[in-house]
């Protein structure tokens, strides 16, 4: 079984490592893409997404700044947070197996859905997620 499922509408993704994640959702060739191309990509594909649901975007590598991290909002920073914002605002939903820690390794698991017991819904704590992402900046 694999680490990391993502389900958007009726597809159903599986992977091991946020980067396979990542290379789906973003860029197949992603990681060797320069650091503007990286940031211009996960902009481009925030901001569509924004304007469909018409939600704020924070941009952390412009000075935004985030205020309240349970308001409705996509955060630019890097391909986690693209990630997690798309969590955030039910794009996606991502289930972590509970002892993979992709995702979810500095919080407690306690609370969270599970789907077959073994894995977490990571869109119950994407707050908490970006708010420790935050706090190391």
């Amino acid at each position: 079984m694999e680490d990391i499922i993502i389900v958007e509408g009726k597809e159903k993704y599986c992977f091991s490592e946020i980067k396979e994640a990542v290379e789906q959702f973003l860029d197949k060739d992603f990681y060797s893409l320069t650091e503007e191309e990286k940031y211009n990509k996960i902009r481009r594909k925030t901001m569509m997404n924004a304007i469909l649901k018409k939600t704020a975007v924070k941009d952390l590598t412009k000075g935004d700044l985030v205020k309240d991290i349970k308001e409705k909002q996509y955060i630019i920073l890097n391909e986690e947070t693209f990630l997690l914002s798309l969590a955030k605002n039910n794009d996606i939903v991502i289930y972590e197996k509970e002892n993979a820690n992709k995702f979810a390794k500095d919080i407690d698991k306690k609370k969270l859905e599970r789907v077959a017991n073994e894995y977490i819904r990571i869109n119950d704590c994407t707050d908490e997620l970006l708010k420790n992402i935050l706090k190391k900046l």
